[in-house]
C-alpha cells in the first residue's frame, strides 16, 4: 500500500514528504493569490507522513469552516438590517456537568442531521454548479498529468455525488484516526473554533479557551464527531444509522407524580428528554421526565408532604448547600460520593456564621473560613448530632420522596453519617435535659406565677397575656407536649370522650397548622392537677371572648412563615435566665417534654401509652393494629389513667390569675 492510498493530500518531492489541498472556490479571496495549501511535513517517512497528514487535513478541514463561517457573520453584519436584539449568553464556566453532556449530544444529532440532509435537500444552483464544475476541472488536470483518462459526472441537483461520497468518506476516515491522536494527547485545537461557532449558534460564550469547562467540552465534541463519522461510513456502506434525538425546547417541564414541576432553572437552557441508545452513563447525567433535577424533587416535595414552616425553611437551606456543592444534578446522578463530600464539608462549617459571609455559596463560604482559621479566626463548628440531624437527615427525606416517587430504586444518602467519638465511646451528652424538681420549683415559685407579686415581665403584658404564658408553661409540664402543638390549639380542641377531657392535637391542610408527623396527630387527656388549677374554666374564659384560640394573645403565622410560639419561646429565655435556671442549650421549654417522658417512667407507665400520649412513633407493625377511626391505638380513659399516675407531686403551682 503506498503512501497516497489513505491520505490524497499527501504527495513525495523528492525524499520528503508535502501535505497539499486546493482553496475551495469559495474562499479563494480569504487565501488570494495562492489557490493552494503546501506544508513540507518535514518527514521521509511514509508511516509518519501519514500520520501527520490526517491531521493536518482535519485541522486545514477546520480552517476552512471557520473561515465560511466568519464570512457569513461580516456579510450579515454589512447588511442593512435593523439591529439584532441583545443576546443573552449563558457563560460556559457557569454550568453544571450534565449541560456539558447535553451540549455534546446536540453536536453529535446537528452533525448527522446535516449529513442526514445533505442526502435529501436540493444544492443551491450557481454556488453548487460553479464548485462541482471547478472540482471537475481540478480532477481532470490531476488526471491528465498522471496519464489517466477523466469522464466527467453530471451535476447532482439532490443527493451526494459520487465525488461528495469520496471525500465524505475521506473525511471521516481523517477524522477518526486523527480525532483520535487529540483524544491520546488531550490537544482541543482541532476543533475549538467549530466549538465556538457551535456554541455562538445555541447561545453560549467563552471568556477562557483555557478554562476546564470548554477544555472537557471540546474534547467531548471529538469524542462525538468520531462517533458521527463513524454512523456516516455506515449510511455510505448502505446500514442506516438513525439521527439521535435532538434536546428538548428551554421551556421544558418536567412533570413529577402528574403535578408538574418549576421549569429547569433559568441558568440551564434546556434538557435532553431521550439521547444515543447505548449511553446509560450519559442519560444519568441529563435530565429528563423520569430523571429530575434535585431542585424539581424538593418542589414536588413541598407540594405533596406540606412540611411545617420551620421544617420547610430547615430542609430548603440544607437542599440548598447541597446544592451549592455538587451542582442541581439530576436525581439518578447523585451517588453516596456526593453525599461524603457533603458530609465533610459540614463538618468544616462554623456553627453561627458572620452576616457577612452567611449568604455565601457553600464553596466560597468554606474558602472564606478556612482564610479566617488560617488567620487566626476561630471558630465553632457543627457538632456531628446536628450534622447528622438536621443536614444529612433533610436530605435523606428529601432522595426517600424520589424513591417514593420512583425515580430512584435506593436512596444514596441512606447509611451516610457522621461517626464520632459517642458511637464507640458510650453515650453522647443529651442535647436536652429534663428539669429537676428543683429547678421547676424555682419556676413556678417565681414572680410570674404567684399572683400579686411584683414582676418585671408582667407589667408590660396584658391580663389575657400574662394567663396565656402561665397556662402556656404549665401545659408544658403536664402534657410533654411540643410548644407549637400547645400554641396552635383552638378552643374546639378541647373536646370529651367516655367521660374524659381531652385536647387534640391535629394538623390542618387548609391552614399553617402543622405537626411534626402521622404519630403526632393524638388525644392527650386532660391531667387531673390542670383540672384542679382551672384549666377547663380558662378555655372556658376564651370561649366567652370569642376567641378561636385557647392562646389568644399568640401572634398569628405570617403566611408559612415562623411559628405562633415564637416570641414566647424567646421570652422562656429571658425568664429563665432571669431566675437562673437557663444554663447553656441543654435546658429549653422541650426540657418539659422530657421531663414529662422521665416522671411516666418513674411512675412505671407503660413506655407505649407515654408515646401514645406525646406523639412519639412507635415503627413497628403491630403498633398500627386494633386502632380505631381516629388512629387512636388506646381508649382514652386507659390513658387518663396513665397519665394520672405521674402526679408531679413535689411540684408546688399556683393558680393562674393573670395578675
Amino acid at each position: 500500500m503506498n503512501a497516497m492510498s489513505l491520505c490524497n493530500h499527501l504527495q513525495r518531492r523528492g525524499a520528503v514528504y508535502y501535505f497539499r489541498v486546493r482553496i475551495p472556490a469559495d474562499l479563494l479571496e480569504v487565501y488570494a493569490p495562492k489557490r493552494e495549501i503546501v506544508h513540507s511535513l518535514k518527514t521521509k517517512d511514509p508511516k509518519e507522513a501519514k500520520a501527520k497528514c490526517r491531521v493536518l487535513a482535519v485541522k486545514v478541514d477546520q480552517e476552512f469552516t471557520a473561515h465560511r463561517r466568519r464570512l457569513e457573520a461580516e456579510k450579515k453584519l454589512a447588511a442593512p438590517l435593523e439591529a439584532p436584539a441583545q443576546r443573552n449568553l449563558t457563560d460556559l464556566d457557569s454550568v453544571q456537568d450534565y449541560e456539558l453532556t447535553r451540549l455534546a449530544l446536540l453536536y453529535l444529532h446537528e452533525v448527522l442531521s446535516h449529513d442526514e440532509m445533505e442526502r435529501t435537500v436540493a444544492k443551491p444552483s450557481e454556488k453548487e454548479l460553479r464548485e462541482w464544475e471547478e472540482t471537475q476541472e481540478h480532477l481532470r488536470q490531476l488526471h491528465e498529468q498522471r496519464g489517466l483518462e477523466f469522464t466527467p459526472e453530471p451535476f447532482p441537483r439532490v443527493g451526494l455525488s459520487p465525488d461528495v461520497v469520496r471525500r465524505k468518506r475521506e473525511h471521516a476516515r481523517l477524522f477518526i484516526q486523527g480525532g483520535g491522536l487529540c483524544l491520546a494527547t488531550g490537544d482541543t485545537s482541532l476543533i475549538q473554533d467549530e466549538a465556538l461557532a457551535f456554541l455562538d449558534a445555541h447561545d453560549f460564550k467563552v471568556a477562557d479557551l483555557m478554562s476546564s469547562n470548554f477544555q472537557k467540552l471540546c474534547l467531548s465534541l471529538i469524542q462525538k464527531k468520531i462517533e458521527a463519522q463513524e454512523a456516516i461510513l455506515k449510511r455510505l456502506d448502505g446500514e442506516w444509522v438513525p439521527t439521535p434525538s435532538p434536546a428538548a425546547p428551554q421551556a421544558q417541564i418536567i412533570v413529577i407524580n402528574g403535578a408538574q414541576a418549576n421549569p429547569v432553572l433559568s441558568s440551564i437552557p434546556g434538557i435532553i428528554q431521550q439521547s444515543v441508545t447505548g449511553h446509560d452513563q450519559d442519560r444519568k447525567l441529563v435530565p429528563s421526565a423520569d430523571n429530575p433535577l434535585l431542585s424539581a424533587i424538593w418542589e414536588s416535595y413541598l407540594r405533596e408532604r406540606k412540611p411545617a414552616p420551620m421544617t420547610e425553611r430547615d430542609f430548603e437551606a440544607s437542599v440548598n448547600r447541597f446544592i451549592e456543592l455538587v451542582g442541581n444534578l439530576p436525581i439518578q446522578a447523585i451517588t453516596k460520593s456526593h453525599f461524603r463530600q457533603f458530609k465533610e464539608a459540614l463538618l468544616k462549617l462554623p456553627a453561627h456564621l458572620p452576616k457577612e459571609i452567611r449568604r455565601l455559596p457553600f464553596p466560597k463560604l468554606l474558602a472564606k473560613v478556612e482564610q479566617d482559621q488560617k488567620n487566626g479566626a476561630e471558630y465553632k463548628l457543627l457538632n456531628p448530632t446536628t450534622v447528622n440531624n438536621k443536614y444529612l437527615g433533610a436530605l435523606k427525606a428529601v432522595l426517600s420522596h424520589a424513591v417514593d416517587g420512583g425515580f430512584i430504586d435506593t436512596n444514596p444518602a441512606e447509611q451516610i453519617r457522621v461517626t464520632f467519638h459517642a458511637d464507640t465511646q458510650g453515650e453522647a451528652e443529651p442535647s436536652v435535659l429534663p428539669y429537676t424538681d428543683e429547678e421547676l420549683g424555682i419556676i413556678f415559685s417565681s414572680t410570674f406565677f404567684v399572683a400579686g407579686q411584683p414582676d418585671k415581665f408582667k407589667k408590660k403584658m396584658t391580663k389575657d397575656q400574662i394567663l396565656d404564658y402561665q397556662w402556656l408553661s404549665i401545659l408544658g409540664l403536664f402534657t410533654g407536649a411540643r410548644l407549637e402543638e400547645i400554641g396552635q390549639l383552638d378552643v374546639a380542641d378541647l373536646m370529651e370522650e367516655d367521660g374524659v377531657n381531652y385536647l387534640y392535637v391535629h394538623g390542618d391542610p387548609n391552614s399553617t397548622r402543622r405537626i411534626k408527623n402521622r404519630s403526632s396527630r393524638r388525644k392527650i387527656p386532660v391531667h387531673p392537677r390542670l383540672i384542679a388549677l382551672g384549666f377547663l374554666d380558662f378555655v372556658a374564659l376564651r370561649s366567652s371572648q370569642g376567641e378561636k384560640k385557647i392562646f389568644s394573645t399568640l401572634a398569628e403565622l405570617d403566611g408559612r412563615q415562623g411559628k405562633r410560639t415564637s416570641a414566647f419561646s424567646k421570652w422562656w429565655t429571658r425568664l429563665t435566665t432571669e431566675i437562673g435556671v437557663k444554663s447553656g442549650r441543654q435546658k429549653t421549654f422541650h426540657s418539659f417534654r422530657h421531663t414529662f417522658k422521665r416522671a411516666m417512667r418513674n411512675a412505671q407507665v407503660d413506655g407505649n401509652l407515654t408515646d401514645a400520649i406525646q406523639g412519639h412513633s412507635n415503627r413497628s407493625v403491630s403498633a398500627h393494629y386494633g386502632r380505631d377511626k381516629d388512629g387512636m391505638g388506646y381508649a382514652l380513659p386507659v390513658l387518663f389513667e396513665a397519665i394520672s399516675r405521674a402526679g408531679m407531686a413535689g411540684v408546688d403551682i399556683h393558680k393562674p390569675e393573670g395578675r
